[in-house]
């Protein structure tokens, strides 16, 4: 009889846990040895996916991958959150590892850090300072063509400070400015880099403690350095400029209700990609409301515009072909409490995107096609906290996308994931 062994990926990923619990265990006694602000925190979890490549319906599997996976990813996290008369000064550090039992090529280690400041003087003056920055795995490209190029990283960084004046006053000003910049581990995704500033400028009315409405003037610029290829191997940049205006809002009413909206209108110009060009309205509103002492649900709506690309080649001389995309979404949450140790959630959402690519032809002609596709997804779980410190949690989700040919196409996944965390605080 043929005996079972254990997977190199899962013994691995047992002694790094096995190891990330002893260094948890030691900084557990420096955090009991601190006071409340500093926290340490160990977690593993488990995730099965059906479709770990999204992958279309009827495409078939690219060879040396298989369609469904397992992995499990084990996380180590530290920090502190400390005021400091009226100042408040915070840190935390999150280190990710990530092992698939099939798909190895796509294990990752990752990290998440931020830092900040928000600092107050003489009763008139505010800001705040934050500092963050995050390596993770890109997801697949969603196009029809799902080409697999390798494990690909995405590094996000970025920095935003604010200043505001007119704290014990109804009416307060505010200015500020930031920095983001996006780059990928895999050469082939370079075209996708990119970083941007901004500024803003604005006014905002508090009629209660719990309300206010503001406006802001909000200009951007950025770049993506290496959009595109030239024939004598030189790298063209495509600038773009954008000039917003933001209307936002919050309402707080008896402790049961809060609203949060945004509405902005502008565009954004492009000089080399100008079929990417935007102009019109986008919105983000979230609505929470604790319909009972058990029971919280939150509302969010989105429209916003972004931009997406995807490769037709693995030759990095082969240029990407841009999709410009405005997405439209929903999502509803829930929260139930069964128990103060036990509670259920549920998750229901839906993303429509409008679709259109511009693809150059020979002679300086193009050809722009359009559509639209449909994602669904829903996620119910249930979480459990035996003791203080350690908290239990399980999900199990779908996800179905409903698209025209040739931008986007049909696919469908389903997920099952479970995780185990221990925080001391």
């Amino acid at each position: 009889m043929k005996q079972s062994k254990s997977s190199p990926a899962r013994t691995s990923h047992l002694r790094q846990f096995a190891a990330l619990t002893l260094l948890w265990a030691g900084c557990a006694g420096l955090a009991q040895a601190q006071s409340s602000p500093w926290f340490v925190a160990a977690s593993l979890g488990f995730l099965h996916d059906t479709n770990f490549l999204r992958l279309s319906e009827g495409q078939a599997t690219p060879a040396g991958y298989t369609r469904s996976d397992t992995g499990l990813t084990s996380s180590l996290a530290a920090g502190f959150d400390q005021m400091i008369g009226r100042q408040r000064l915070y840190a935390n550090a999150t280190l990710r590892s990530t092992r698939l039992t099939n798909n190895s090529v796509f294990d990752s280690q990752g990290y998440g850090f931020q830092a900040g400041l928000a600092w107050e003087a003489t009763r008139r003056f505010s800001g705040e300072f934050r500092v963050a920055s995050e390596r993770t795995l890109t997801g697949f490209d969603p196009g029809p063509n799902n080409i697999i190029i390798g494990n690909n990283l995405q590094t996000n960084t970025q920095v935003d400070t604010v200043f505001r004046t007119g704290i014990v006053t109804a009416l307060s000003a505010e200015v500020g400015a930031g920095w983001k910049d996006v780059s990928y581990s895999n050469a082939l995704y370079e075209p996708r880099e990119f970083n941007e500033t901004y500024a803003l400028a604005g006014l905002r009315y508090r009629p209660s403690p719990a309300s206010s409405i503001g406006v802001a003037a909000r200009s951007t610029r950025g770049t993506y350095p290496r959009y595109r290829t030239l024939a004598d191997g030189t790298a063209q940049a495509n600038d773009y400029r954008g000039q917003y205006v933001d209307l936002s809002a919050t309402y707080r009413g008896s402790g049961k209700t809060e609203l949060r909206g945004r509405v902005s209108t502008g565009r954004t110009r492009y000089d080399s990609a100008t079929q990417s060009d935007f102009s019109g309205v986008t919105t983000a509103i979230d609505w929470i409301w604790e319909a009972t002492s058990r029971l919280l649900l939150e509302t969010t709506l989105s429209r916003e515009p972004s931009q997406d690309a995807y490769f037709l080649s693995t030759d990095p001389n082969v240029r990407p072909l841009e999709i410009s995309r405005v997405a439209t979404g929903l999502r509803l949450r829930a929260n139930y409490a069964l128990s103060p140790r036990f509670g259920l959630r549920a998750s229901l959402g839906s993303t429509h995107r409008t679709l259109e690519q511009v693809i150059p032809l020979a002679g300086g002609v193009v050809s722009t096609l359009s559509g639209n596709d449909t994602t669904s997804l829903v996620s119910l779980g249930a979480a459990w906290t035996p003791l203080r410190w350690l908290s239990l949690g399980c999900d199990v989700g779908r996800e179905v996308r409903r698209g025209d040919a040739p931008l986007s196409s049909d696919l469908s996944n389903g997920n099952v994931s479970c995780t185990v965390k221990a925080e001391l605080r």
